[in-house]
């Protein structure tokens, strides 16, 4: 049949069809699957499941939508927003979703902040962090190069690292840049602690000694102890 006969019969087939019964459309096409063959049925198979697919969560209220969507756990909700922009656009909107996720992880929530795209991007950091911890990748390493022996004593404070040394000395390092701020020869340090004008040290020949950064001179030397040891009691030192 030429292209054109063909459409022209269709048209008349259409028509004939939408003035029948839902009965007599059952049955038309009944008797059209029984005349048709593997081809014709493949075709109809792949096109019936496209028609029968409804997508429930555009189709839904959406408080309703809210209510279904709580009961799936983040990694499938995640799952879920790949399925298409309209699923990701109401799943990103259910704050409370997004907040218990939060919650779950251990994080302390603000419940007057009402903003569901805030916290999807909380939980999601959050979960980023905990993978780069868990493949020991949250943190840049760097080196320290400047002692000549092995280091014995390290005291962290406001972004200021003191390390010190067997070889004699204590160095107090700029832990953003690596760079050595102030160096000090000393004796073998097993502790160090130190402010902004002071260094105090315990050495492993028994002896506790305080120390001037701009300087680098002793100005205090304490004898008496009989091991080398850390220095516990120097929490209130200071004061």
């Amino acid at each position: 049949m030429e292209r054109k006969d063909f459409e022209t019969w269709l048209d008349n087939i259409s028509v004939t069809f939408l003035s029948l019964t839902d009965l007599q459309k059952n049955e038309t096409l009944d008797h059209l699957i029984s005349l048709s063959g593997a081809v014709q049925l493949r075709h109809l198979s792949n096109n019936l499941e496209t028609l029968l697919k409804r997508d429930f969560l555009k189709l839904l209220p959406l408080e309703l939508s809210f209510y279904l969507l709580k009961w799936l756990d983040p990694q499938t909700l995640l799952t879920c927003c790949l399925v298409s922009k309209q699923w990701n656009k109401v799943i990103s909107a259910c704050t409370e979703v997004w907040q218990t996720a939060c919650k779950n992880l251990g994080w302390q929530i603000d419940d007057s902040l009402q903003d569901a795209l805030h916290w999807k991007k909380v939980y999601l950091k959050a979960i980023l962090r905990m993978k780069q911890l868990e493949d020991h990748e949250a943190f840049e390493t760097s080196s320290l190069i400047g002692h000549s022996a092995r280091v014995y004593a390290l005291y962290y404070k406001d972004g200021l690292l003191c390390t010190g040394s067997d070889d004699l000395s204590a160095k107090l390092w700029d832990v953003s840049t690596g760079q050595c701020v102030y160096g000090i020869q000393t004796h073998t340090c097993a502790a160090v602690k130190f402010d902004e004008q002071k260094l105090v040290t315990g050495s492993f020949d028994n002896t506790v000694a305080c120390w001037e950064w701009s300087s680098g001179s002793r100005t205090q030397h304490f004898r008496g102890h009989t091991g080398a040891g850390g220095l516990p009691f120097f929490k209130g030192f200071w004061t």
